[in-house]
């Protein structure tokens, strides 16, 4: 089976929320910090965009959750 880079940037993005929760970005960035200084300007930019990703998760659950507390006050 064969998955598209962006497949696996999203994969690892919902892993690192799941296991890091809040602090999978940072997580994330820091890792890419480190490729960066190792010159791996390639590894860099897809931790950079499993950041991104793992903010666009962390901010999905954040409005499904306050959708969720709505609901419930009606």
């Amino acid at each position: 089976m064969n998955i598209s880079l962006e497949q696996a940037i999203e994969i690892h993005a919902r892993a690192l929320v799941q296991r890091h929760k809040g602090k999978a970005p940072s997580n994330a960035r820091v890792y890419a910090d480190r490729l960066n200084g190792h010159r791996d300007c390639d590894g860099c930019a897809v931790w950079l965009g499993v950041a991104s990703a793992a903010e666009r998760i962390l901010d999905e659950k954040c409005a499904a959750e306050d959708l969720g507390a709505k609901q419930g006050e009606v």
